[in-house]
């Protein structure tokens, strides 16, 4: 029996020829399985000071509590999610 392995430069061309939904549809999933650490990291904001925290809303502190939630195409974009995480890291980092 042949057992075949992929290397990180085969995965990575198999998923570049995914179509944008499909890429989405993986990234979600495999973003999931993620601890809370790990996803701090790829968001870019482990060393901010941040939590990250689905499901229901929670305030994490009495400086900054944000709440998005998923409110169809007229709601708020990746974007704007991006903008406002980038700039509470700097808000975070003015304050140290």
């Amino acid at each position: 029996m042949k057992v075949n392995f992929l290397g990180v430069e085969e995965l990575s061309r198999m998923i570049d020829g995914l179509t944008a939904e499909e890429k989405e549809q993986l990234a979600g999933q495999l973003f999931g399985k993620l601890s809370a650490e790990a996803k701090a990291r790829v968001m870019g904001i482990a060393d901010s000071g941040l939590t990250v925290v689905t499901g229901s809303f929670v305030s994490l502190n009495a400086d900054i509590a944000i709440n998005i939630q998923n409110s169809g195409t007229n709601g708020i974009n990746a974007d704007q999610v991006e903008s406002i995480l980038k700039a509470l890291i700097e808000l975070r980092k003015k304050k140290e």
